[in-house]
């Protein structure tokens, strides 16, 4: 597959992933992918979900108020005497007061609340919703708008995360041409099977973005070593992901077989990085990792200037 060139737009994060989603005030679809116009009514009725819970913690607190005041009401009515009339309408400010206060101080809490309550309600149009919009992706790839399409996959990859869209994810960034300034992503990609494009995707990266492999990558290519290897530069790919590991020591101690196996075949520059952590930090017991780098170093770098 001819791969083409692309210009990612960056990846907006958020603190939760929820914060990205919305809903239309008309016709109540959830959507990752909307701005303000709603794919499925197409009114400019779309809000974030967070400021549909406010509004749902807004009506609750003028139902709790109106309560009190029909509460209050009720008392004056009935009251026999002036003084009964001005203990209900004391009782009843100091209720409201009591009712703002706590409001003010659990705010947060009431809004995570209600905003529980609203994903757990309406469970069922939130996963309809989600699916129409991996339907309106799978179109625009249709329509051979692969960049498009690629972003609106991964938005929707935020919330959900089965296999069957972290591959068409992967497969999508497979016909790019990739450059080391893109707005790339690994481990919300990776798979708990073998999967060879994966595969490949991560060799690229350990050339254009070494420091996207972290624990979870190297523990897949621990797992699926075999099969790499079976691969067309598979063991070609598994040096480049132990090239990634010695970018930092707690890596090298966390995966040292993976280093070890493939330390003769690092590029000089990953070699020099490997030799530096074991050297600089004698306190630790390498084992056998230690003992196959020094036996590198004598064997080819004992006279490289560099390894002074």
């Amino acid at each position: 597959m001819k791969k083409i060139p692309v210009q990612l737009n960056p990846y907006i994060k958020t603190r939760q992933a929820y914060e990205k989603l919305k809903i239309c005030r008309s016709c109540g679809r959830f959507t990752i992918l909307g701005d303000k116009i709603c794919p499925s009514c197409g009114k400019s009725s779309l809000i974030k979900l967070e400021k549909k819970a406010s509004s749902l913690q807004r009506r609750g607190f003028v139902k709790e108020t109106i309560l009190i005041l029909a509460l209050v009401a009720a008392g004056i009515f009935f009251a026999e005497s002036t003084l009964q009339t001005s203990l209900c309408a004391a009782g009843g400010v100091t209720a409201l007061i009591l009712l703002w206060m706590l409001r003010r101080n659990t705010s947060a809490e009431r809004r995570s609340y209600q905003l529980g309550k609203l994903l757990q309600r309406e469970s069922f149009k939130l996963v309809d919703g989600l699916r129409l919009d991996r339907e309106a992706a799978i179109e625009v790839f249709h329509n051979d708008e692969k960049q498009q399409a690629y972003e609106m996959l991964r938005e929707i990859g935020t919330l959900v995360r089965t296999d069957q869209i972290k591959v068409e994810q992967i497969l999508l960034l497979q016909s790019f041409v990739l450059r080391k300034d893109m707005d790339l992503m690994l481990e919300p990609l990776l798979l708990d099977h073998f999967n060879p494009d994966l595969v490949l995707y991560m060799g690229e990266l350990t050339k254009l973005k070494r420091d996207l492999l972290k624990e979870k990558a190297f523990r897949y290519a621990l797992i699926h070593e075999a099969q790499i290897l079976r691969m067309k530069d598979g063991e070609q790919i598994l040096v480049g992901i132990a090239g990634a590991a010695v970018r930092l020591k707690r890596y090298v101690i966390l995966y040292p077989h993976l280093v070890m196996r493939y330390a003769r075949k690092l590029p000089k520059d990953r070699f020099l990085r490997l030799y530096n952590v074991i050297r600089n930090n004698p306190q630790h017991n390498w084992g056998a990792l230690g003992t196959e780098v020094f036996e590198i170093y004598n064997e080819k770098y004992k006279w490289d200037t560099q390894f002074q």
